[in-house]
């Protein structure tokens, strides 16, 4: 049961996560149309970023996902 609530915060995380990124990869293939350059360290800078953020989002919501269970359910 617990690991079922922590891998539904995470897959919580991930859904919100992915939809922020969508949206902002349409961002960028906008400002590529635009003609405005992007450097590959730029890029990696963010993917490092986003992976850091992924991770942290991940475990924080699991864990913020069970705390809350256990606190309704004594």
């Amino acid at each position: 049961m617990n690991s079922g609530i922590f891998i539904l915060g995470g897959i919580t995380f991930l859904t919100a996560f992915i939809l922020f990124k969508i949206s902002a990869f349409m961002y960028l293939l906008q400002d590529i149309k635009e003609g405005k350059e992007r450097s590959w360290l730029k890029l990696f800078q963010v993917f490092v970023v986003d992976l850091i953020i992924v991770i942290a989002g991940v475990l924080g919501t699991g864990i913020l996902f069970m705390t809350l269970l256990k606190m309704a359910h004594g």
